[in-house]
């Protein structure tokens, strides 16, 4: 199994999401920058998103030739910060125009799910 295994190299950030789109290139979140971040094809990054208010993006999702991306602010929770809750409202979804749609999955038969 470890022959499967493929060091694709250093993006340069922490991760907490990834997505894929129909057009074979992967988003990572960059918390550590407040950014998504595309690996294309060719294995080149490229930023998608960057915003001082994508604190700790997270959840990724592909639609309508979208790409939806929580900002959740993990690292402001009580827990991180001395028992402090830092979060701040409100929180944000961001939507960036991608010109890609979702990876669509078939099921056992050949059926489409979404």
């Amino acid at each position: 199994m470890g022959e499967q295994v493929v060091d694709e190299g250093d993006k340069g950030g922490g991760s907490d999401g990834l997505e894929t789109d129909d057009a074979g290139r992967l988003y990572l979140t960059d918390f550590e920058h407040d950014a998504v971040l595309r690996r294309l094809p060719d294995g080149t990054f490229e930023t998608v998103a960057h915003d001082p208010r994508l604190l700790w993006p997270d959840t990724m999702s592909v639609a309508d030739g979208q790409l939806y991306v929580t900002a959740n602010q993990l690292h402001r929770q009580a827990r991180y910060q001395g028992g402090q809750d830092r979060r701040q409202k409100p929180y944000h979804l961001f939507r960036v125009p991608i010109d890609a749609g979702p990876v669509r999955l078939r099921a056992a038969g050949g059926t489409s799910r979404a």
